[in-house]
């Protein structure tokens, strides 16, 4: 008895100490690197490290935990985790195949001899920029320029129309710009189309059009080769 007692008081001496929440920003399909506590070193009297995430509904799901002195962690994650989880040395959280699913809190529990310190972090989840164009020439007066199509973005891609370096806006008139984003069920990945039709003159027999597509990415602007438009 008296050994239980001992250790039911050892465990309400932890200190539950809790941080405010950090930012990661990953890429869709690649290897999410999760530090604990921003990469800082563990505690000298360091017992484990576990890491848990929340669920849709809110609840708290375990993930993983590594004793201090074993080489080995032990999954604790029975769902769609279970098999992409991992940690490194640095007690970094490893998620395989990023995808817009693992947008959510992620908690590193660090439990020491005096104190247990809990560190969460928000993930959020950015697509490359897959774009295509489809442009198109001819001898009419009213033409379809092309189609500029931004595909397997998050969050969907703005796109913008210029002729000769000059950014052109919808007037419903000379210009008419189509915009159609559709969004895929499977991976909620959007893809965003932009169709130019433009009252072509004669004076525009050498001009250059442009698609130009901006996303939120490290604020990374793209803008696809010019192409020219002929009017006969």
């Amino acid at each position: 008895l008296s050994n239980i007692r001992v250790f039911v008081l050892t465990v309400f001496q932890h200190a539950l100490f809790l941080t405010g929440t950090a930012n990661l920003t990953t890429l869709y399909g690649e290897t999410i690197v999760m530090p604990c506590n921003g990469g800082a070193p563990p505690p000298k009297d360091l017992m484990f490290i576990k890491w848990k995430y929340e669920k849709d509904d809110g609840t708290p799901g375990d993930l993983l935990i590594k004793q201090a002195h074993s080489d080995q962690a032990t999954v604790q994650a029975t769902d769609g985790y279970a098999q992409r989880v991992s940690i490194n040395r640095h007690f970094s959280l490893l998620i395989t195949q990023a995808s817009l699913k693992d947008q959510r809190t992620f908690t590193c529990m660090v439990v020491s001899d005096a104190n247990l310190m809990e560190y969460p972090v928000s993930v959020v989840v950015y697509s490359k920029l897959n774009y295509n164009l489809e442009f198109c020439s001819s001898p009419y007066l009213f033409t379809k320029v092309g189609t500029c199509v931004v595909a397997e973005a998050n969050p969907p891609a703005t796109i913008k129309w210029r002729k000769n370096g000059q950014l052109l806006k919808d007037d419903q008139k000379s210009v008419v710009i189509t915009n159609h984003l559709k969004l895929d069920p499977d991976t909620g990945l959007s893809t965003m189309l932009s169709t130019l039709q433009y009252a072509a003159t004669k004076e525009d027999a050498d001009a250059i059009f442009a698609c130009e597509a901006t996303h939120t990415l490290i604020n990374q602007e793209t803008e696809l080769e010019p192409f020219p438009i002929h009017c006969e």
